[in-house]
């Protein structure tokens, strides 16, 4: 098979997407969040029998016996449907089994590879590269964008952070500077400003340290492939080693040139694979977080993670919510 593709970052970074436009080139068969805990699109052994994983579950040699074969098979476009079918017997269910059996049987007669698209992966992307020579794609988002998301979204993340601190390898790997923030905060009724930071930070730290080990990572910026998304990801394209093809161009220009009456269900999940693609106006959204912050906010937010988010933004984009609060 040849090298299969993992794209991970932090959720609500637009990997979905940046998934569906990677796709759109017809060369990848898609694979959605797999190592989401919640059903779905998650816990479904036919795509990824594995154990049901933590928010953000840290695989490597401590537990690599309990997910190796899984993931193995997985790459490999293997679809485990005995597994499957006795896990999972709802229509839903079993219209969501026939389509990734037939996407995995077609995909490994042609040779395509597998984009597994999952955020939830960012702390098993060094092992994947490592045991199973996946190509690593790290997708950055500015955090006030990433937290005013995480505002709008509601409550349904309030368990990161304690499945986080909860996995002493992982904070061990990872999260040593920020352990006493992590342990104060899983104690604390859930902040979406003050906790979404945090959640940032802890992540994002994770990622630099991550490319600072594997130059070949490609770190990508959310905002960078929302402005410009056909110079954006026809480099995207090339570095992923995949043909730009007119049907790619296509789809990249529909998914990011599009006007507010396509994107009907902005926070829903749709389809099969319940991704939260729609398509959208990516220029106007790359930025939208600065009308959608009270200036106090945004300004919290950039000082929680300046220490980090400075290794990916420049003085002016990280100034941009001191200006506003003044």
């Amino acid at each position: 098979m040849k090298t299969p593709i993992l794209l991970t970052g932090m959720h609500r970074s637009g990997g979905s997407w940046v998934a569906k436009m990677i796709e759109g080139g017809g060369g990848v068969v898609h694979v959605n969040e797999p190592f989401n805990r919640r059903h779905p699109p998650g816990l479904t052994p036919g795509i990824l029998h594995v154990p049901p994983p933590l928010a953000y579950q840290h695989v490597g040699s401590h537990n690599e016996s309990e997910h190796l074969n899984g993931f193995r098979n997985m790459c490999d476009l293997r679809y485990d449907l005995l597994a499957e079918l006795r896990t999972n017997h709802g229509l839903y269910d079993l219209a969501k089994t026939a389509k990734y059996l037939t996407a995995f049987t077609y995909g490994r007669a042609r040779g395509m590879r597998t984009l597994i698209d999952d955020p939830y992966m960012v702390f098993a992307a060094e092992w994947l590269a490592e045991r199973l020579d996946c190509r690593v794609v790290m997708l950055v988002r500015h955090p006030a964008g990433i937290v005013s998301s995480l505002k709008r979204i509601g409550a349904g993340w309030a368990d990161n952070l304690p499945d986080i601190a909860a996995q002493p390898e992982l904070v061990g790997r990872y999260l040593r500077a920020h352990a006493q923030d992590l342990l104060r905060a899983v104690s604390e009724p859930l902040d979406p400003v003050g906790h979404g930071a945090l959640l940032w930070l802890l992540i994002h730290s994770a990622i630099a340290q991550q490319i600072d080990r594997h130059p070949d990572f490609v770190p990508v910026r959310y905002e960078d492939l929302a402005t410009d998304p056909e110079a954006g990801f026809r480099d995207l394209y090339e570095r992923l080693e995949l043909p730009y093809t007119a049907r790619a161009e296509k789809t990249v220009r529909e998914g990011s040139m599009a006007g507010p009456a396509a994107r009907n269900n902005p926070w829903g999940r749709v389809g099969l694979g319940r991704t939260a693609y729609q398509p959208m106006d990516s220029k106007a959204n790359a930025w939208a977080w600065r009308d959608r912050l009270a200036p106090g906010e945004a300004a919290s937010i950039i000082a929680a993670t300046r220490s980090v988010a400075e290794r990916f933004y420049s003085a002016d984009e990280l100034a941009v919510a001191r200006e506003s609060a003044a």
